[in-house]
């Protein structure tokens, strides 16, 4: 079943043309104000805590609570005034690594001296699995027993680790044991600094393709054309406009800096049988994508 499943997705991608054009570099708009962000993340990520009463050089503790089970961690760090990067306005920065926890929702609080400062509710927050690495090569992969983090509203979140991909490459993806119908409008895709990177927009032809759920128990199967970055990459490493800051966040000339290393996928779908999936991990399920490069 699965060589038979790889034979009609290179079929299909053979077929495909990328002729999209989708938005790149580091012109996307800013991510929103926040308590938190990005508002998704996992295990040994960093995330970013703002609130105007941390003040800068203290140390706070971050307690991490799960919300469907596993145990609460802490983690400890330094505020330092950083530039926000919603508004360029500076503001104290919180920047802790996530800990191992339990996938799915979970409620984030800030605290010094037995006191809750900051609070962020478990609908903001969702920790899901770590990245897995794609290519630009013509390659079949399967990722077995897979889980990732759900979120409060049922939207699953499979991060992807992307710095490998530099020519355009169109990407299949499907679950298996995994029944979840969805359409293109029901996908996003985010940045690990909490940018949305790409709204897929059904009218717009070769960016992106659904093939709806087929009833076996199996997802509907996402395609997506990722353009070359190539470009990008080479002005980051030529231009003295693209040189990172300090912070890493922002370009030495004061314009923000956009990272297309890490993207999470955010889907929001129905499952075939009703109901939407429920908050936490994910049921486990064998996760296949396929990579088909663009000649040159």
């Amino acid at each position: 079943m699965w060589l038979v499943w790889v034979g009609s997705v290179m079929a299909a991608l053979m077929s495909w043309c990328g002729s999209a054009e989708a938005g790149c570099g580091c012109d996307k708009p800013p991510p929103p104000r926040a308590a938190i962000r990005p508002f998704v993340a996992f295990a040994q990520q960093p995330v970013v805590l703002f609130d105007d009463a941390l003040e800068d050089g203290r140390v706070y503790q971050v307690l991490f609570e799960p919300l469907v089970g596993g145990t609460p961690k802490r983690e400890r760090g330094r505020v330092r005034l950083r530039r926000d990067l919603a508004d360029g306005v500076i503001r104290p920065h919180l920047r802790v690594s996530v800990p191992e926890l339990a996938l799915g929702p979970c409620r984030v609080s800030v605290w010094r001296d037995g006191l809750r400062l900051v609070d962020v509710p478990a609908e903001a927050f969702t920790v899901t699995a770590p990245p897995l690495p794609l290519g630009d090569v013509p390659a079949a992969r399967r990722r077995q027993s897979y889980r990732a983090g759900i979120g409060m509203d049922g939207t699953i979140y499979i991060p992807v680790d992307v710095r490998r991909v530099t020519n355009a490459t169109r990407f299949w993806a499907q679950g298996f044991g995994l029944p979840l119908d969805f359409e293109a409008a029901n996908v996003a895709m985010y940045n690990d600094q909490g940018f949305l990177m790409q709204l897929l927009d059904p009218t717009v032809p070769g960016l992106s393709q659904v093939v709806p759920a087929p009833g076996d128990g199996a997802s509907a199967a996402l395609g997506y054309w990722r353009h070359e970055f190539r470009t990008y990459k080479e002005l980051h490493r030529r231009e003295d406009a693209f040189a990172l800051d300090d912070d890493e966040s922002w370009h030495a000339t004061g314009t923000r800096h956009v990272n297309h290393d890490l993207i999470v996928v955010a889907v929001r779908g129905r499952l075939t049988s009703g109901g939407t999936l429920a908050p936490g991990a994910s049921p486990p399920f064998t996760l296949a994508i396929v990579s088909e490069p663009e000649e040159r």
